[in-house]
């Protein structure tokens, strides 16, 4: 048996957002996985991936929480400071989805017969944009996420221009369903619980979901500074490792019930969870925290999403995507999981 590792730092401040696919960390601090890895984390809510991606950088916290695409737009500069980052787990798969208000779902509703008519919601949601007087504004949770790039290349398929035909604009997660309540937005990407709680509460529809249009992809992570990883290797393996565990347990339908009293406890989800507990969305959200390959840092779907940002924009024409999986490789450490991780 070997030697128990001597951790470089046990106290960790760990930030993330409000979402259904938080639950590796909730999990991981209320059943203990933390500590039985030495840690003592501290987890702290933020209302937007700006935050997280500014404290993080600055070092206010150890890791977080955080969409995929993050750690290589901050690695790369985009959008605030350049920090370079990792990922040695991937938290989550899937649960993403479209939500339109339900003026707009009742006014498409007329001509679709079948909801899983990808072809059909397509053909018709381009008809009404096409129509429209106003563009349809549609909210994303952050410029540098699955969200914005799952929309863009849905509308892009439907023949919709992202640039001219609709209006994208961000928002925090949290004032999604505030707004496509007051008719301030038409529609909005974003993760659990905020698609299902927009028709449990009768103010949305569901238009498709991130599973339809990518298939299994992953959503969320734990990111972490390079500097950070390097400064704290065996923190970092722990902190791993931890969480590992607790997407394993997260994953394991048995526990579902105890997952949302943890996901309602007043520091995580609240009364959004209880909403949830017993709600089967009417298309399938294909959610996972653990199986086969759900968790490993795939280096090629890095290079997936980096080819999403020089699509829409966000990387330069000079950028060269032959580079694209060198950067990939630097971010998503799939190595350190297939080390760590037995």
């Amino acid at each position: 048996m070997s030697a128990p590792l001597t951790l470089e730092k046990n106290n960790l401040k760990l930030g993330f957002v409000a979402l259904l696919d938080c639950a590796p960390l909730v999990v991981a601090r209320e059943k203990g996985f933390f500590k039985k890895h030495g840690l003592n984390v501290v987890l702290c809510k933020e209302s937007s991936w700006a935050s997280i991606r500014d404290k993080v950088s600055f070092g206010l916290y150890d890791g977080a929480h955080m969409l995929a695409p993050m750690p290589l737009a901050s690695t790369l500069g985009l959008n605030g400071n350049k920090t370079p980052m990792l990922t040695a787990l991937a938290l989550s798969q899937n649960g993403t989805a479209i939500t339109l208000s339900l003026e707009f779902y009742t006014l498409l509703s007329k001509s679709i017969a079948d909801w899983k008519d990808t072809s059909s919601v397509g053909a018709e949601f381009k008809k009404q944009v096409k129509n429209s007087k106003v563009k349809p504004v549609i909210a994303t949770v952050y410029p540098y996420s699955n969200h914005h790039y799952l929309l863009r290349y849905w509308l892009e398929q439907q023949g919709i221009n992202a640039e001219t035909d609709v209006q994208l604009i961000a928002a925090p997660p949290t004032h999604m369903i505030p707004s496509l309540s007051n008719g301030a937005i038409d529609g909005y990407c974003v993760g659990e619980p905020w698609n299902s709680l927009a028709l449990i509460q009768q103010i949305g529809g569901l238009l498709t979901t991130g599973h339809e249009i990518w298939g299994a992809h992953m959503e969320k992570v734990l990111g972490v500074t390079q500097e950070w990883a390097n400064a704290h290797p065996n923190s970092h393996k722990a902190l791993v490792n931890a969480l590992y565990e607790a997407c394993q347990w997260a994953e394991d339908s048995a526990n579902k019930e105890e997952l949302f009293q943890l996901l309602a406890l007043p520091p995580y989800l609240d009364q959004a969870a209880t909403q949830l507990a017993n709600y089967t969305p009417p298309l399938a959200m294909e959610q996972h925290f653990a199986g086969k390959h759900v968790n490993v840092p795939d280096p090629k779907q890095g290079e997936f999403l980096l080819g999403q940002m020089l699509d829409c924009g966000q990387l330069s024409d000079t950028d060269n995507p032959a580079d694209f999986a060198t950067i990939s490789r630097t971010v998503y450490r799939q190595d350190l999981f297939q080390k760590w991780v037995s």
